[in-house]
C-alpha cells in the first residue's frame, strides 16, 4: 500500500500534456498500469490542451465548469462529476467558464489501439440506476469505463456509506486487479496488513495505491466519495469481497 496526500506533492509538469501542470499521485514507479495527476486550470486562461501524446488520457471533473472542444468538431459542457476519456490520437482543448478554478483527476495509460479515434464522455447522472452502478453493500461502485469501452482500465466514482458495522471497516479486495483510491470527498481512514496498518484520509485528497492487490479496510467517519482506477479493466459485476479475491476478467465476453 501507497498512501500519498495531495497537500505534500509538489507540482511539476504533466509529461503528457506539457502545457497543464499538476501533482503526480501515481507514478510510473508505481507500477499501477497507468499515472494519475491532480491539476487545477485556472479562469483566466482562455485554453488548455489536452493531449495524451502516446497515451489514453482522461479526466475526471472534481469542481468546476468549462467547455470541451475536440478537433473533430464536437463540444461539450464540463461540469462536476463528469468523465472524459480520449485515445491517444484525440486532442481537445477545455476552457474554464466558472468564477473557480477546475480540479481535474487525471490519467494516462497505454494505447494498445493508437490508430483509434475513441471518445468516452460521461456524468455521474448517466450512471446512477444503470447496470454500471454496482451496490456492493456498503456503497455503490458507479463505472465509467469497462472492458468493453476498449480502454485498458477501469475508472469509477464509489460511495462508502456510514451504518451500523462499518465503524468497523468495510472490506475491500479486487485480487486480480490494481487498484488506487483518490478521496475526494468524506473523512475516515483505511486499515490493511490485518489492522497493523492505518492512514486517514480527507477530502483535500487522498490517494491510497493497492499496489500489491492489498486487501483493506475503509473506515468512514462521513460519507465518503473517491475515484477509483483498476488496471485491467473491470468486466462489470465484479463486486469487493474478501473471499478468493472474486473477478471474472479474463472471461469470454
Amino acid at each position: 500500500m501507497i498512501v500519498r496526500n495531495t497537500a505534500d506533492v509538489p507540482i511539476a509538469t504533466v509529461p503528457h500534456s506539457p502545457g497543464l501542470r499538476g501533482k503526480e499521485l501515481v507514478s510510473p514507479a508505481d507500477e499501477m498500469g497507468y499515472t494519475a495527476y491532480e491539476i487545477v486550470l485556472i479562469q483566466d486562461q482562455i485554453d488548455y490542451d489536452l493531449e495524451g501524446r502516446s497515451s489514453n488520457h482522461m479526466y475526471y471533473c472534481i469542481s468546476g465548469r468549462g467547455r470541451c472542444s475536440v478537433e473533430n468538431g464536437e463540444e461539450f459542457e464540463v461540469t462536476p462529476d463528469l468523465f472524459m476519456a480520449f485515445s491517444s490520437v484525440v486532442k481537445c482543448k477545455i476552457t474554464v467558464t466558472s468564477e473557480d478554478d477546475m480540479r481535474l483527476y487525471c490519467l494516462y495509460c497505454q494505447d494498445d489501439d493508437p490508430s483509434s479515434d475513441r471518445v468516452v464522455v460521461r456524468s455521474l447522472s448517466e450512471i446512477i440506476g444503470t447496470d454500471r452502478d454496482v451496490d456492493f453493500g456498503s456503497g455503490h461502485s458507479r463505472r465509467f469505463l469497462l472492458r468493453d469501452d476498449n480502454f485498458p482500465i477501469t475508472v469509477t466514482n464509489t460511495s462508502i456509506m456510514t451504518r451500523a458495522g462499518t465503524e468497523r471497516g468495510v472490506p475491500m479486495w479486487y485480487k486480480h486487479h490494481k487498484e488506487a483510491a483518490y478521496y475526494i470527498r468524506g473523512i475516515g481512514k483505511y486499515a490493511w496488513e490485518e489492522g497493523k496498518e492505518e492512514a486517514e484520509f480527507h477530502a483535500g485528497g487522498t490517494a491510497f495505491l493497492m499496489n500489491e492487490n492489498d486487501p483493506h479496510y475503509a473506515m468512514p467517519v462521513e460519507e465518503s466519495f473517491t475515484i477509483c482506477a483498476f488496471f485491467p479493466a473491470l468486466v462489470g459485476n465484479e463486486k469487493h469481497v474478501f473471499s478468493g479475491g472474486y473477478s471474472v476478467y479474463g472471461a469470454p465476453q
